[in-house]
C-alpha cells in the first residue's frame, strides 16, 4: 500500500513538472528587433575602476610606512624593544613573528618623507633600521 501511494505521488508531481510557462512564451513572441536597436553599451573599464575603489573604501586596512628596527631571534627582538622604550618612551613599539624571524617595528606613518625624518633619528641608535610599506588595520592605529 505504501509503495502504491508513493508511486501515485511521484506521478502526480511529475505531471506538473512538465507544465510550460506561458508568460515566457508570450514575452519572447512580443520581442522584436526594434527593442534591440536602443541597446547601449557601458564602458566596462570605468565600471571596473569604480568597483575597485568601492572595495578599497570598504577595507579596514590602510597602507602606511613603518620602520623596522630588528629582525632575528626572540631574545634580540625583546632586547631591541626594551632599548627603544628606554630611549623613546612615548612611542609604541611592536614585536611580531613572521616565520622564521621575530621583528621589531615602530610607527605607522602616512607619508614617505615623514618616515625618512623619523628613520634619520632612529638610525643614531639602531644602525640596521629601515623603512618598509605595510597594510595595517585601522583598529591598530
Amino acid at each position: 500500500m505504501k509503495h502504491l501511494l508513493s508511486l501515485f505521488i511521484i506521478i502526480y508531481i511529475g505531471a506538473f513538472a512538465q507544465e510550460t510557462n506561458s508568460e515566457w512564451e508570450n514575452y519572447s513572441e512580443s520581442y522584436n528587433e526594434e527593442t534591440n536597436a536602443g541597446l547601449n553599451f557601458i564602458n566596462t573599464q570605468r565600471i571596473d575602476d569604480l568597483l575597485i575603489k568601492k572595495k578599497r573604501s570598504n577595507s579596514n586596512k590602510v597602507k602606511v610606512f613603518r620602520i623596522q628596527l630588528y629582525s632575528g631571534n626572540r631574545v634580540g627582538s625583546s632586547e631591541t624593544k626594551n632599548r627603544f622604550k628606554m630611549l623613546y618612551p612615548n612611542i609604541i613599539v611592536e614585536n611580531s613573528y613572521e616565520q622564521p624571524y621575530f621583528k621589531t617595528k615602530v610607527d605607522a606613518i602616512r607619508s614617505r618623507i615623514e618616515a625618512e625624518k623619523k628613520l634619520k633619528i632612529y638610525k643614531k641608535n639602531f644602525k640596521h633600521a629601515f623603512i618598509f610599506e605595510e597594510e595595517v588595520e585601522i583598529d591598530k592605529l
